[in-house]
Order: structure tokens, then C-alpha cells, then sequence
């Protein structure tokens, strides 16, 4: 209502209070109010009289000062938006609690939490939102030329290889209750989903999947009977033995293909020595070397690591709902379903594609 009563001029007000006559039939401010059609009505009229002296001058809008300020807009910047932009480009969490400390002992007095919180989101456009991980080798500002040159070098080897003959084998986890991420949700309704049980209480079934360049290979699925039957936790050497054998090995005489070499991380669970001799006793002679990617650089090498698993894992979670009777075939047939340009691009990303630049993801300082 405030702003509506901006539009009178001091002018206009002027001329209405000219009008007032105490104790006279039809000019008093009831009757001015009705006359005028103020929007304020009589006790609008009142205020303005009790602020007049008789001159306009004295009608004008006088500057309003609101809640008086507790910090400086430059104390604003410094002691808030320039310390919340520090702790991010240090890729380190940050809450309005360490924004408190951080400005009461710089300006040695009390600010009241709600005041920054106003502050930041007001004058800062600081918001809160969901951190996403990333190691120390990832940040810019804790870039390990080291490790970087050994990835380098790593995808020069690969790239003087082509890729129908580099074969990636990875695990994934996936659980037995994921629920869509997202759900239309029509007016007065809520986003709810029934599930069985909650996410945290859910089996684990782990994967195991083997590409080329081309196509999809070879994968298998651990139930969490299979596990209790043999009596492990998770995937171990005996299970990728085995894997190798009944398998990935037919699978790989099936393309045709000499020459092949096999990829992966340097898990427990992957043993060149034993995972060559798995090959032999499956019959499968175009495996000719098994090569482990440089510690923690799956992510940049691993064309299931980067990005298959994500938009695999996705796929899956569409399929709501999912039971402990029909994961495993899912897996098998979203996973057998991966097309020719999603592993090609998969590869292209990775920087294994003959021609790549092999630093072209390698973060600046």
C-alpha cells in the first residue's frame, strides 16, 4: 500500500489539505478522504496534516533509511563474498558458520548468522548447492605433472594401437532398489516413490563388463547369493579367473581378432600373471599382454570409467522397478545394448583415439 500512496504529488497534497476545515460538515479528513478518493483513506490524510507546515516543501517524500546496516557493503565483499570464493577455488567446503567466525574475528565483534546468511544471498548471490567430489590430482590449483606425464604417456601407447584390439574390462555396483532420479509430479501432488525397502538397505550386485572399440564384449553379473555361496564380499581374483575362462575368452576368439591387448585398473582382483594363465586354460591365444593404467587415472582412461558406467547406471535406474529376480538380466541386456557410436565416443573422450591430444583434459594452474 505504501507504494500506491508514491503517486500523490506533494502538490496534490497541498491541495487537499488546503481543503481541510476542523469542525465543518464535509471538510473534515473522512469526508477529503471520500472527496479525493485516497487510497489511504482518513488516517493517510492525517499523517500528511500532522507532517505540514504549510508549505509544499514540507510534503515532499522524505529519504528513508530502513534497517540500519550491520556490515559495509565493502566489509560485505571482503569478509564474505571474497572469503566464500576462496574456500571454492581451494575446492573446500564452505557453511555460513565458518562465514560467522571467519568475519567476527576479522572485525573483532558479533554478527548475528542470520544478517550474513541475508547478506549472502542478497547482496552475494551465494546459494547452497550439492558438492560433487574430485581428488587433489583433479584440482587445478594440485595439478601432479607427474601424474599427468604418465597418463600422457600411457594413452600414446594405447593410441598406437587400434582400438577394436584394446579391450577395457571394469566391475560397477549397482543396487537392487534405484528409484528414478526424477518423476513428473502433476499440481498438489509430491514426488513420492514406494520401494521395498529404503536405498541404504539395498543388495548389491556387482558387474562385470568387457569392451573393444566397437562393441561389447563379455559381462557377468554377482548376485549377493553368489557371493554367499562362495563366501567372499566382493569381486576377487577367483571370480575374474573364472569370468576369463567361461567368457571373456570364448568371446574374444568370436571377433576374429590377433593381437589384443587387455586394459584395466590395478585392483586386487586383477592379477596379469593369473589373468594370462586364465586365457591360456580358455583356450584364447590373441590376448597377448595384460597393461595396468597409471594409479587413480581410470576416470581419464577407462572408456567404462569415463563416461559408460554413468549413462549405463542411468539406463538401469529407468527400468523402475527392479527386483532381485530381474537385475541381473537387465544388466545383461542394457549392457549388451551399448551402441557402436556410444563406445566409439567413449574411447574418443578417453584420448585413445589415434590423433587425440593426450593432454587436452589435463587442468592449469
Amino acid at each position: 500500500m505504501a507504494n500506491e500512496y508514491e503517486k500523490y504529488t506533494s502538490t496534490f497534497k497541498q491541495k487537499v489539505l488546503e481543503e481541510y476545515r476542523p469542525g465543518i460538515y464535509g471538510s473534515g479528513f473522512k469526508s477529503l478522504a471520500k472527496r479525493f478518493k485516497i487510497k489511504g483513506g482518513h488516517h493517510l490524510i492525517m499523517c500528511r496534516y500532522r507532517q505540514w507546515d504549510g508549505t509544499v516543501q514540507s510534503l515532499n517524500a522524505k529519504p528513508r533509511t530502513g534497517r540500519p546496516r550491520t556490515l559495509t557493503n565493502e566489509e560485505v565483499e571482503r569478509y564474505v563474498l571474497n572469503f566464500v570464493e576462496t574456500m571454492n577455488n581451494q575446492h573446500k567446503p564452505v557453511d555460513y558458520k565458518m562465514v560467522q567466525n571467519h568475519v567476527e574475528v576479522s572485525l573483532n565483534r558479533k554478527v548475528a548468522i542470520a544478517t550474513i546468511k541475508r547478506y549472502g544471498r542478497t547482496e552475494c548471490g551465494i546459494t547452497s548447492r550439492t558438492t560433487h567430489e574430485i581428488t587433489t590430482r583433479d584440482s587445478k590449483y594440485t595439478v601432479d605433472e607427474n601424474h599427468w606425464i604418465e597418463i600422457g604417456k600411457f594413452r600414446k601407447f594405447l593410441q598406437r594401437i587400434s582400438n577394436d584390439r584394446l579391450i577395457f574390462i571394469d566391475e560397477i555396483a549397482i543396487y537392487g532398489i534405484m528409484p528414478p532420479l526424477r518423476t513428473l509430479v502433476a499440481p498438489g501432488h509430491q514426488s513420492f516413490v514406494i520401494v521395498d525397502k529404503p536405498s541404504a538397505y539395498a543388495e548389491r550386485f556387482d558387474f562385470i563388463g568387457a569392451i573393444n572399440g566397437s562393441k561389447p564384449i563379455a559381462c557377468m553379473t554377482l548376485t549377493p547369493v553368489d557371493r554367499k555361496a562362495k563366501d567372499i564380499q566382493g569381486v576377487r581374483k577367483e571370480v575374474i579367473h573364472e569370468w576369463i575362462i567361461k567368457s571373456l575368452a570364448p568371446a574374444i576368439n568370436r571377433l576374429n581378432i590377433d593381437r589384443v591387448h587387455l586394459i584395466c585398473d590395478r585392483s586386487r582382483a586383477h592379477n596379469r600373471a593369473e589373468m594370462m594363465q586364465a586365457f591360456i586354460m580358455g583356450k584364447c591365444k590373441s590376448v597377448i599382454n595384460v597393461h595396468y593404467m597409471p594409479t587413480a587415472s581410470a576416470k581419464y582412461i577407462s572408456p567404462l570409467d569415463n563416461p559408460i558406467w554413468h549413462s549405463f547406471r542411468e539406463t538401469v535406474r529407468k527400468q523402475h522397478p527392479l527386483t532381485i529376480s530381474n537385475l541381473p538380466s537387465i544388466l545383461s541386456r542394457t549392457f549388451y545394448s551399448l551402441s557402436r557410436d556410444q563406445i566409439m565416443n567413449a574411447y574418443r573422450k578417453c584420448a585413445i583415439t589415434y590423433g587425440t591430444d593426450v593432454f587436452y583434459d589435463q587442468p592449469f594452474t
